[in-house]
């Protein structure tokens, strides 16, 4: 009788052996058989890409989802290159995972645009050139892609280095003078609306102001002191345009990121910090999400974050205070636009990260100026 249950034991094991891989066989990724997604024509194939639109779509791509032959955790990552060039030099403008469709605004496109330039060398020039836009679905690192077909368009960018209309922040940690004053930037050139992150050294509760020029002429933005004082690190602040405006001291990290309404004169904390740091798993420098970290020096003159770092292959993100209640990630190359990890590859590089246009936070890994 033991025998005999041994026996239908170890048939039990067969069958199922059998019945896995039976499993296994029905769903392997087979990228002959595997149908990419489909892009849709877009309207009209030429865009002349102007900043005071940034925030505006460029245009919407759709397509028709791939199938792969089987239930599986895909990812299409929209692709933009040079036309004719097999896609060597190529940017993910996008990663999405069941999407079809997805928007892509004039100011991302740009910055893809002129990374894509820079990577062929002919990054000072802004003329029109023809572009190529394709989905590369994938799987994993282990299965190969699979391709949609492929749109041309030509795209007129314009520079990353173009001078937005800005407002100075003036007070003690710049010695209330404007040499050294750091500015809010109106990214959508409205001159109503500015953001932008200053860096207030050790001297933020000392107080600030607000003003519209180097002078006390055009704008005197500050509290008003017949109104209740703002409280300690106040999310808003309703400010006057007065000779008489008090400094607004409510404040005592050294980083903010504000945003300023000159109709509303409403000054807005979006965040504040201390210190932002290199996170993740990527070599003996930045290792074990937390365990080393480098912390990022920021340039007032640029009001841009960077750092010099050898890197391993590996994933990284940005973090404010050394903790998770405020970080940056990317799903778009280039830009810090999620959550996501940043795979990058081994190398030495000059990081820098520009938090400055809300709409359009970048990253940068710039192995050319490393320890320049």
């Amino acid at each position: 009788m033991k025998k005999i249950l041994n026996y239908i034991s170890i048939l039990g094991v067969a069958l199922g052996f059998c019945a896995c891989e039976s499993d296994l066989e029905t769903t392997t990724f087979n990228a002959n058989t595997a149908k990419a997604a489909v892009l849709e024509t877009l309207p009209t194939t030429n865009y002349v890409l102007e900043s005071r639109n940034s925030e505006n779509v460029a245009f919407t791509l759709k397509w028709e989802a791939p199938d792969l032959g089987y239930q599986a955790a895909a990812t299409n990552n929209i692709e933009i290159d040079l036309a004719n060039n097999s896609f060597a030099n190529a940017r993910t403008i996008a990663s999405l995972s069941n999407a079809t469709q997805q928007d892509v605004t004039v100011g991302n496109l740009n910055s893809a645009i002129l990374q894509i330039l820079k990577s062929h060398g002919i990054e000072e020039d802004l003329s029109a050139h023809d572009y190529e836009i394709r989905i590369n679905t994938s799987i994993s690192q282990a299965a190969s892609s699979v391709y949609s077909n492929v749109l041309t368009i030509n795209i007129t960018p314009y520079s990353s280095d173009i001078q937005y209309p800005e407002i100075y922040i003036i007070g003690d940690y710049s010695s209330w003078g404007w040499d050294a004053a750091q500015s809010l930037f109106s990214f959508s050139e409205d001159e109503v609306n500015y953001a932008g992150l200053v860096d207030l050294g050790e001297k933020a509760a000392n107080g600030f102001k607000i003003t519209g020029a180097t002078n006390w002429d055009n704008g005197n933005w500050g509290t008003d002191g017949n109104a209740t004082a703002p409280e300690a690190e106040a999310t808003s602040v309703q400010l006057i345009n007065d000779g008489g405006s008090g400094n607004i001291g409510c404040y005592s990290k050294r980083f903010y990121h504000f945003a300023f309404n000159t109709g509303t004169m409403m000054l807005t904390k979006n965040y504040g910090f201390d210190v932002l740091s290199i996170c993740g798993e990527a070599g003996s420098q930045v290792s074990g999400w937390g365990t080393a970290e480098v912390d990022l020096n920021f340039d007032p003159d640029k009001q841009r974050f960077y750092a010099d770092v050898e890197l391993g292959d590996g994933e990284i993100k940005f973090r404010a205070d050394h903790d998770w209640a405020l970080s940056f990630g990317s799903k778009t190359e280039g830009l810090l636009d999620s959550g996501d990890n940043i795979k990058v590859t081994a190398g030495k590089y000059r990081i820098y990260v520009n938090l400055n246009n809300p709409n359009n936070q970048t990253y940068e890994l710039n192995a050319d100026d490393y320890n320049k």
